[in-house]
């Protein structure tokens, strides 16, 4: 859809990440980023996040991690790690190393969708609570039509709660609430949330997208950022379809 292609433009943009790597074609640094396939994931860059992969590897150098569990030999080799819709509990020492990881200032990107852990068999909530974030165990659902049939097929054009994320997409960057029409229009940027759940958000993470005041629950986090001691980063999104291929 064109929000998720704006979405990963804006993304590839604004990349930045612990120094490290090879040269890319374009002369800056190539960073490196990894997708988890450990815990049983529906998608992959195989098969599903086809045109996110394609996309990416053009300016980054992209790998998977097909071992039994992750590990900080695994993630020293990546400074941007993806766990995306994980469908198993993880152990007590892969928390370890990506706490580690995070600590030694590299990036952590976390997409699961709704019915949170319940519906995935999964326990990444342990390690997000430490952020101040947790994936709720709901769903996100548009009380009115707009482009696409489905409910949870959410088209969401204002829920943009911080303005960097309007700037970063090329968007007006001045009132976000102003011109709102009936169906919640506004100059902010538009984003699909397919099939996703809500967030519970405290310090140290702050909410940067919600469900704005048309998908119900009303005005509910759907995707956190932190930034941890030691310049580490994590992103948390509450869909894990959200860069599914179109």
């Amino acid at each position: 859809t064109v929000a998720q292609r704006e979405s990963m433009a804006s993304y590839e943009r604004g990349s930045t990440g612990p120094s490290g790597g090879a040269t890319g074609a374009t002369g800056g640094v190539e960073k490196r980023i990894m997708f988890d396939e450990t815990k049983r994931q529906e998608l992959t860059i195989q098969h599903g996040l086809r045109q996110m992969h394609r996309r990416l590897k053009q300016t980054h150098a992209v790998s998977t991690l097909n071992d039994d569990e992750i590990s900080e030999a695994a993630l020293s080799q990546c400074d941007l790690f993806v766990i995306n819709g994980p469908n198993a509990p993880f152990k007590g020492e892969e928390f370890d190393a990506l706490k580690s990881f995070l600590a030694a200032g590299k990036s952590l990107l976390v997409m699961i969708g709704e019915g949170g852990e319940k519906s995935h068999n999964t326990n990444i909530n342990f390690l997000l609570e430490e952020y101040g974030v947790s994936v709720s165990s709901d769903a996100v659902i548009r009380a009115v039509f707009y482009k696409y049939f489905h409910p949870k097929e959410c088209a969401i054009t204002n829920g943009v709660c911080n303005r960097a994320i309007n700037q970063a997409a090329g968007k007006p960057v001045g009132d976000m609430y102003a011109d709102r029409t009936v169906t919640g229009m506004s100059n902010n940027l538009t984003f699909v949330y397919p099939y996703g759940a809500t967030l519970d958000v405290q310090k140290p993470a702050i909410p940067v997208l919600t469900t704005g005041f048309v998908a119900y629950p009303l005005n509910r986090p759907v995707c956190a950022f932190c930034e941890v001691e030691g310049g580490g980063r994590m992103v948390v999104m509450g869909s894990e379809l959200i860069f599914e291929d179109a």
